[in-house]
Formats: structure tokens, sequence, C-alpha cells
């Protein structure tokens, strides 16, 4: 695998971070500091809406300044219930909450994530992409006692539905439907196509 294009990740994600170094990329990250307010109910667009806050933020710090052609990648992940979003939980009782309500049932793991291209010298942007990925996640029947003690492990609190499927969330996860690493954070196989098709990746 070749990289025709710089890359900067608008996020300070650890597990984007380590998707993104799984795949043989190589990267820097600028974390966006954006207001993240969205006024949208729908999931599949207030992802990519949040996706493209955060690019636009840090684009702004690069137009006119890149070197190299350079590819800013910002994403946002959040879990659904039906419609309702469920966003990082307050404390413990809000953790405790979320997932009891999770408990036996399917949901829904969104990432939008939005692209846009500043080629070297120029002062504006010269291309842009944005895409959403949608997993389906059922869980187990679980107890209250189960829950607080995955709580007590400290995972839930960083975490869109109070759960790391990565971690010890896990085992509150019966199957999924779709892309893991989506789950995790970041469609990774859906961001390599993106950017192969567009020849910012190649393969010879």
């Amino acid at each position: 695998m070749k990289q025709n294009v710089h890359i900067i990740l608008a996020s300070e994600s650890p597990r984007r971070r380590d998707l993104l170094t799984q795949a043989g990329l190589s990267f820097d990250v600028n974390k966006s500091n954006a207001d993240e307010n969205c006024d949208i109910d729908e999931p599949s667009r207030y992802v990519i809406s949040l996706a493209s806050i955060k690019c636009n933020e840090v684009t702004e710090r690069f137009i006119g300044k890149c070197n190299r052609d350079t590819v800013i990648v910002a994403a946002d992940t959040i879990v659904a219930l039906g419609n309702d979003i469920l966003g990082k939980p307050e404390d413990s009782n809000d953790a405790l909450k979320t997932l009891m309500n999770l408990s036996g049932k399917s949901h829904a793991v969104y990432t939008g994530v939005m692209c846009v291209l500043i080629k070297a010298g120029a002062d504006s942007i010269s291309d842009s992409f944005s895409f959403y990925e949608k997993t389906t996640v059922n869980m187990y029947d679980f107890s209250e006692s189960e829950v607080l003690d995955y709580i007590a492990t400290g995972e839930p609190f960083d975490k869109a539905g109070s759960y790391g499927i990565q971690g010890f969330g896990v085992r509150l996860v019966k199957s999924i439907e779709g892309d893991y690493n989506n789950v995790v954070g970041f469609p990774l196989s859906r961001f390599i196509h993106e950017m192969t098709k567009r020849g910012f990746i190649s393969f010879v």
C-alpha cells in the first residue's frame, strides 16, 4: 500500500489512532476544538454534521500552509436506540440507566467521517467527501449487578452509549451486524476504500 497524501487526524481518540496505525497509515494528530453542538435529531445526519464541524475547524488552521497534499480526517461516533441518540454518560447513575435500557435490545452505532483535501500550496479546499457507517449491535440480557460490576472498571465514562466493545464491555454484546471497527469508533475498511477510489492511497 502506498500513501499518496499526508493525513491529519482531527481527533485525539486513542481508538482511531490505533486503527489508522493498524492499517499501516502514517498521520499526524491535530485535535479539533470546535463547539460540537448540533440540533439534528436523525442519527446519520447528526454524525456527518458533527464530523464536518470538527473537520472544518481544523481545516481552517491548515489552508495555505500545506507544503504537500494533505487530507484532514474527522469522525464522530454515536449510539442510537431507535432515533434516541445516546452520548457519553454524565456519571455512574447515567451509565447504569443507559446500559439497563440497552439490555436485551438491539441498537445502532453510527460513525460519520468527513475528509477534506488541501493541495500543496493551495489557499482553498481542493476536494472533500463524507460518509457514514451503521452497525447493529445486539445486547445480552444482563442484570443490574453485572452492569454495576462493569461500571466499576471505569470504562464506560468516555464511551458513547456507556460501553466499549473493544474492552470489558464486550461481555455485554451478543452479536453485531456490520463493521466491528465502526463500533470501536472508525469504519477503517470503508475509509481505505474511499481514499483508494480517489487515488489518495494506491496498491502496487
